[in-house]
């Protein structure tokens, strides 16, 4: 058997044992790189999704305003003097409602027969009169350019009658079918002209003298003051009065709501009133105050509830509260066309109003700073998030109202170096008018870029 030299022996150990150390040198040099790679590729994935923000939906900064109501039942409270007269029934000659001065003849004294109805006979003269009255005011009223626009509204007029009569709602019924008829008349003027008109007006009048014709006439009712005539009375004129108004407690007024009326019909030719200012009494609970808290002398919108289209201007003039809510009492002198002074009537009063951004509920966020919280939104700069401090002025159930920046700055520069800095502190802006708002979307920060 042949043997290495002892000399080669060593050297081929020595070669051995080195190619053993190599071979586990660039085992171990092969892992690392490859851990490294793996390192590098893991963090390349994490950078490029945390710059990959999916469904991005933005919105475009708006103002709007929000403006606030409340459901009020009231009664009216004037000065109404009853004109009586020895008679049976009145022939008008001026219409409900009109505006007289002094020395006009308001209407014409009639004795009637045994056998004769006085009410029956007074209601079918006061509905020839009002008749005759709508028709003489259409009389050159009508605009002759505006035919589709009458058109319209006859449609309109007569659809909200049927939901009126639908809902069992007469007073809206009666109201609606009124202007219906006052539309139909000006429509009637532009096809037919005014003679058209006219000719109804000689009809009419000619029915209401027929009706008449059997009875004496006993004398003409002249006024001695000027003011607004009102054919109708219902019992409560000496009740509710505007010292009344001003004077009374909020048990006496909840008293006068549930009180029965005792009209006198006999002689009455109807009530004149000297003044136009009027007042409009209510009682809140105690949830309803809250808007009109100091607001006496403040002016309120009023709009009527019976489809009529009416708003008409309210001043608070008084405010009693008392255990269970308050007594209101408003002001004005508004007599607008379409309001007949109900004894009682619904409105709706605008309570205040609300003006700001309108940010959805779900793009807030609230951002951890070492600045403490803060409430704002992610907006979309180009194609950066930056985050926008905001300002919540009401939460409407689906989205806020949020403080303008122009009243944000000049609330901050109202305010003292240590209130402003706990305002502006992070070096965030406010949100802005026309700002990219982002609604929807994953893995937002401020500062991230959108790929």
């Amino acid at each position: 058997m042949f043997h290495l030299p002892s000399a080669l022996r060593k050297k081929k150990k020595t070669i051995q044992t080195y190619l053993g150390k190599n071979w586990q040198q660039k085992f171990f040099l092969r892992v690392g790189l490859m851990l490294l790679m793996l390192g590098l590729i893991s963090y390349s994935v994490y950078q490029l999704v945390q710059h990959i923000t999916v469904g991005l939906d933005t919105l475009r900064t708006q103002e709007l305003e929000e403006v606030s109501y409340a459901s009020l039942d009231f009664y009216t409270f004037r000065d109404e003097h009853l004109l009586v007269y020895e008679g049976d029934v009145f022939a008008y000659e001026v219409a409900d409602g009109q505006r007289v001065g002094v020395g006009k003849t308001l209407a014409t004294a009639y004795v009637c027969p045994e056998g004769t109805d006085p009410s029956t006979l007074q209601a079918q003269i006061k509905d020839l009169s009002r008749r005759v009255a709508l028709l003489q005011y259409t009389i050159g009223q009508a605009d002759p350019t505006d035919v589709d626009g009458l058109k319209d509204a006859v449609d309109l007029s007569y659809l909200a009658f049927l939901e009126a009569v639908a809902e069992g709602d007469a007073e809206a019924a009666n109201t609606h079918a009124q202007q219906m008829k006052s539309y139909l008349n000006a429509y009637d003027a532009l096809v037919s002209g005014d003679s058209g008109v006219a000719e109804t007006v000689e009809s009419l009048t000619a029915t209401q003298a027929a009706l008449v014709a059997t009875c004496t006439p006993a004398g003409q009712i002249v006024t001695s003051q000027s003011g607004y005539f009102y054919y109708d009375i219902d019992g409560f004129e000496s009740h509710f009065t505007a010292d009344t108004a001003l004077q009374m407690t909020p048990a006496e007024f909840l008293t006068l709501s549930t009180a029965k009326a005792t009209p006198q019909t006999q002689g009455v030719v109807g009530k004149l009133v000297y003044t136009p200012t009027w007042y409009a009494a209510a009682y809140v609970s105690l949830a309803d105050v809250p808007p009109f808290q100091n607001g006496v002398g403040k002016t309120y919108a009023m709009t009527l509830t019976n489809g009529s289209d009416v708003t008409i201007p309210l001043t608070l003039v008084r405010m009693e509260p008392d255990a269970n809510g308050a007594l209101l009492v408003f002001k004005t002198q508004a007599m607008p066309d379409g309001f007949d002074f109900s004894r009682s009537f619904s409105a709706m009063v605008q309570t205040g109003s609300q003006s700001g951004y309108r940010v959805p509920t779900d793009a807030l966020v609230t951002l951890q700073t070492d600045n403490g919280e803060m409430t704002g939104v992610y907006v979309l700069e180009g194609n950066v998030v930056e985050f926008r401090r905001v300002m919540v002025e009401m939460n409407y159930g689906g989205y806020v109202l949020a403080k303008t920046y122009p009243d944000v700055q000049t609330l901050l520069e109202g305010m003292d170096d240590a209130q402003r800095q706990s305002l502006t502190a992070g070096g965030y802006s406010y949100l802005n008018l026309n700002d990219r708002i982002i609604t929807r979307g994953t893995g937002l920060y401020h500062g991230k870029i959108i790929s």
